[in-house]
C-alpha cells in the first residue's frame, strides 16, 4: 500500500520542537502542502492511467463503485447496478420499501455513466425540488467529493484508526482516480465535464417536463426517483427521447396502482427488468445490527409491523416494497398520504392559524386528546395527551396558541363537542373566549349532527368533515410523518347508504380496525373545517367570499378555502 510521504513526514526539529532557522513555520508548511497537493493530484491521476470517459468500467458499475467512489454496494444494489449495465432490457424498474439506499444507488449510476461513455448525458428527475436537490443531488455531490480512494484503502485507514495508528493514504490512491468536471450547487445547473467530451449530469423536478423533453443523445440515461408519483406527461417526454436505446431506471415505493411505474410490474413486465427490494432484505435487518448506517433497521421495521399490521397495505408498500391491490376505494390512499408527507418540508405555512381539538375523557379509556395546528395547506404539528380534564384541554389549547400565533392574530379553534366530554370541553373554551376577547375564535362541531353542507350528498357532519379534509389533501395539503395518523387516514372508506348518501367508515368499525379511536385523524379534519360564516377580509377591511379554485364543490361553495386566506378571517 502506498502512503503519502507529505502527510506522514514529521520533519526535523530543533530543540523544544521548534523549527530550525530557515525552516518554514507549521502554518507555512500547511499551505505548502495544500499548494503542492493541488499540483500533484492531476499528475498522480494521469499516472494511474485512468482518463475519463473510459470504457474500463462500462460493464462493471460495481467495480467502479468500489474502486473509484470507494463505496461497497450491498447485494440488492449490486443487482440493480448490474441490471442497468448488462441486463437484457434497457429499462429497469425498482420497487422497494423504505430506507434501502435508493438515492445512493441512483448516485452511483449517475457518476458511473458519466465516467464511462463519451458524450454521456444523465438526466435525473423526481416529484419535488427537495427530492432532486436535497436528496439526489446532495448524494451525488458527497459521493463525488469522497471519490478517488478505493474501498480497500478506505477500510485500511479505518482499521488503522481502530488500532490507534495514524494512516493517511494519498488521494487518489494507487487503485483509483479523481473525477474531473464542474459541480454546481443545484441539480438543474448540473455537473459537466471540463473537456471536449460534453458529458453531464443534470436534474429536474417532474413539474419541469419541458426540460426533460428537450434532451437527447447517443449515450443517455434517465434516472427517475419516486417514480410512482411522476406525471405521465414526463414519461411520454422520456419515451419520445428514448429512440436510439436510451436507458431508463425507475426507483419508487409502489404507492400507486396505475401509471407507467405500475405498468412496468404488470402489463409491461416483459419490456422491463423488474426488481423488488424489501426493507427486510437490508444487511442491517438481517444481522440485527447497524452494518450500513442509514439503511432500515430491524427495530424500526418491527415497530411499523406493530403500528400498521403486517397484512396492511401500508406495511406491504412501505416495508415489503410490493403493490397493494384494493386501494381504489380508499379516501386516502397510501400514495396520497405519502405525497402529502413528501411535500411537507417545502410547503409554505401561509394564512390564519387553525387548531382542531378532538377531546377525550380522563378515565383512561385508551382514547387520546389530539390537537392539530394548520396554516393554509400545511399541518404544522400534532400534540397528543392522555387523561386531560376540561381545564386541561383549555390549558393545552392556549399553550399551542401561544407557541404558534402571530402578532395581532386571532386563531380559530374548532372543537368536537360530541358527548358529555366534548360538551364540557366546549363550555370551558367558550367561557374563556367570552371573557378574553380576541384570544381565539371558537367553532363548535357535533360529528353526529345531520350534515348542513351538501345534505343531499353527505349523511352526517362527520362525513362532511371527511370530504373537506379529502379536498384539502387534493388541493396540496401537507402533513408531517406520523405512523398512527397514516394508519387512521388509510382506514377511511366511503360507503353508500340506501338513500344514496355517502357515509364514511363507522367509528366502531374503525376502532376494531385500529384497536383505538382515530384521534389524530379527527383533530386534523377539525383543523381543516372552515365554516361558511368565515369570510376573507381584505386589507381595506371589506369582506368578500372565499376564492373558488374550481377543484371541488366544497371550494366553489366557499366551505373550504385550501389556502386559508392571505389575510385574517373574521366572523360575519
Amino acid at each position: 500500500m502506498v502512503t503519502s510521504s507529505l502527510a506522514t513526514e514529521t520533519g526535523k526539529r530543533g530543540r523544544g520542537g521548534r523549527p530550525r532557522k530557515g525552516e518554514p513555520s507549521p502554518n507555512e508548511r500547511q499551505y505548502m502542502l495544500v499548494d503542492l497537493s493541488r499540483d500533484l493530484l492531476p499528475a498522480i491521476a494521469a499516472a494511474a492511467g485512468i482518463q475519463w470517459p473510459n470504457a474500463l468500467y462500462a460493464t462493471n458499475p460495481v467495480g467502479f463503485a468500489r474502486d473509484i467512489l470507494g463505496v461497497n454496494p450491498w447485494s440488492k444494489q449490486v443487482e440493480i447496478l448490474e441490471a442497468v449495465a448488462n441486463g437484457p432490457h434497457d429499462r429497469v424498474a425498482v420497487r422497494s420499501g423504505h430506507k434501502v439506499g435508493k438515492s445512493h444507488s441512483a448516485a452511483i449510476l449517475a457518476l458511473w455513466f458519466y465516467c464511462s461513455f463519451d458524450a454521456a448525458r444523465v438526466v435525473m428527475t423526481s416529484t419535488t425540488a427537495r427530492q432532486v436537490d436535497e436528496i439526489l443531488w446532495r448524494e451525488i455531490r458527497m459521493m463525488h467529493a469522497r471519490s478517488g480512494k478505493c474501498w480497500d484503502c478506505k477500510c485500511e485507514e479505518k482499521e488503522a484508526a481502530v488500532r490507534g495508528e495514524r494512516l493517511r493514504i494519498a488521494t487518489p490512491c494507487p487503485h483509483s482516480a479523481l473525477i474531473g468536471g464542474e459541480m454546481a450547487e443545484t441539480a438543474r445547473s448540473g455537473f459537466r465535464s471540463d473537456d471536449s467530451t460534453f458529458r453531464e449530469v443534470v436534474g429536474f423536478t417532474a413539474r419541469q417536463a419541458e426540460a426533460v423533453a428537450g434532451i437527447s443523445g447517443a449515450n443517455l440515461l434517465y434516472i427517475c426517483d419516486e417514480a410512482s408519483g411522476i406525471p405521465e406527461l414526463v414519461y411520454e417526454a422520456i419515451e419520445g427521447n428514448r429512440f436510439g436505446r436510451a436507458r431508463i431506471v425507475m426507483f419508487s415505493n409502489p404507492t400507486q396502482n396505475e401509471g407507467s411505474f405500475y405498468d412496468a410490474f404488470n402489463s409491461k413486465e416483459r419490456f422491463f427488468t423488474c426488481i423488488t427490494v424489501p426493507s427486510t432484505s437490508t444487511p442491517n435487518y438481517i444481522a440485527n445490527r447497524t452494518i450500513i448506517p442509514g439503511l432500515a433497521e430491524r427495530t424500526e421495521i418491527d415497530q411499523k409491523a406493530e403500528e400498521w399490521g403486517v397484512k396492511s397495505a401500508l406495511y406491504k408498500i412501505r416495508v415489503k416494497g410490493e403493490h397493494a391491490e384494493h386501494e381504489a376505494g380508499r379516501i386516502f390512499s397510501v400514495h396520497l398520504i405519502g405525497e402529502a408527507e413528501k411535500r411537507w418540508a417545502e410547503t409554505a405555512s401561509d394564512g390564519r392559524l387553525y387548531i382542531g381539538v378532538d377531546p377525550a375523557g380522563e378515565a383512561g379509556s385508551g382514547d387520546e386528546v389530539a390537537f392539530a395546528a394548520r396554516r393554509g395547506l400545511k399541518c404544522l404539528k400534532f400534540q397528543v395527551h392522555a387523561g386531560l380534564t376540561d381545564v386541561g384541554h383549555l390549558a393545552a389549547t392556549l399553550a399551542m396558541i401561544t407557541a404558534l400565533k402571530l402578532p395581532r392574530e386571532t386563531p380559530v379553534v374548532c372543537v368536537d363537542s360530541e358527548g358529555p366530554v366534548g360538551s364540557k370541553v366546549y363550555i370551558a373554551l367558550k367561557n374563556y373566549a367570552e371573557n378574553n376577547p380576541g384570544v381565539l375564535e371558537l367553532v363548535r362541531v357535533r360529528a353526529s349532527d345531520k350534515s348542513l353542507r351538501q345534505p343531499e350528498v353527505y349523511h352526517l357532519m362527520r362525513d362532511a368533515l371527511t370530504a373537506a379534509l379529502a379536498a384539502w389533501f387534493e388541493a396540496g395539503g401537507a402533513i408531517p410523518e406520523d405512523a398512527k395518523l397514516e394508519k387512521e387516514l388509510h382506514a377511511m372508506q366511503w360507503e353508500q347508504r340506501a338513500d344514496g348518501k355517502l357515509r364514511v367508515t363507522a367509528k366502531l368499525q374503525l376502532k376494531k380496525i385500529l384497536g383505538r379511536s382515530p384521534d389524530r385523524y379527527d383533530a386534523l379534519a377539525l383543523s381543516c373545517w372552515e365554516p361558511l360564516s368565515l369570510r376573507e377580509q381584505t386589507s381595506e377591511g371589506h369582506e368578500q367570499e372565499a376564492p373558488s379554485t374550481g377543484r371541488s364543490d366544497y371550494y366553489s361553495e366557499g366551505a373550504l378555502d385550501p389556502y386559508a386566506g392571505a389575510e385574517l378571517w373574521e366572523r360575519k
